[in-house]
């Protein structure tokens, strides 16, 4: 970046984080249809920073703006992004699932801000890994070992209800990869013990023992 671009935009990041509330939401709103995409970067910051809940329509062009190293915002876009994160956590799963060739670097940022999102993360989490995300259970699933106890709850539901045995496995599995901070979801854990398919049944027994403490973890 030459060196004009560069104080051009360390002096409009200043303006942003300093001084966000000279513009109000409906002025950032508008800029992001702007022609020039660095004021539109500017504009989903903008309001990412100052409105959280309500910045929605500043997702799609963050996204974009994390794509875009000819802008030159796209670290900032990415720190927005988890900034959002937690009141946008159903429509960053969403764009998850909808692009399936998104690039590394939104696909890192968008699991990055789903990490952002703690406990209002995991149940809409799990919600995906049903359907239509059972195709992203790697990724999703290392977000909820992110997340770490605030998971506990929402992986319990889905080693206790659902109905596909492959995903209450994996619920298992991710449980005790989570180790003690697993605990609450000891009495789930040693009903699937029973269960009649032997790989959950296996993979539960030894969850519960990396839970409870019994088995080493390096064992994993």
């Amino acid at each position: 970046m030459k060196p004009a671009r560069a104080r051009c935009l360390l002096l409009s990041l200043s303006l942003v984080l300093c001084l966000a509330c000279a513009k109000t939401d409906a002025e950032w709103t508008r800029d992001l249809h702007g022609p020039d995409p660095f004021v539109r970067g500017l504009a989903a910051i903008g309001l990412g920073l100052q409105s959280p809940r309500t910045a929605g329509p500043a997702l799609p062009t963050l996204l974009k703006t994390v794509d875009r190293s000819d802008v030159g915002l796209e670290r900032e876009a990415a720190r927005v992004l988890s900034h959002v994160g937690p009141y946008h956590v159903e429509a960053l799963l969403e764009e998850l699932v909808r692009d399936e060739l998104m690039t590394r670097h939104r696909r890192g940022a968008i699991l990055n801000a789903l990490v952002s999102a703690g406990p209002a993360a995991p149940e809409p989490i799990v919600a995906c890994l049903r359907r239509p995300g059972h195709g992203l259970a790697g990724d999703l699933g290392e977000v909820l070992l992110s997340i770490g106890e605030p998971a506990v709850p929402a992986l319990v539901e889905l080693l206790s209800g659902a109905v596909e045995t492959p995903l209450r496995t994996f619920a298992a599995y991710l449980l005790g990869r989570l180790g003690p901070r697993a605990h609450a979801a000891e009495p789930a854990l040693r009903a699937a013990c029973s269960s009649p398919d032997a790989g959950l049944r296996d993979t539960a027994r030894q969850a519960l023992a990396l839970v409870t403490g019994t088995l080493s973890r390096e064992v994993r």
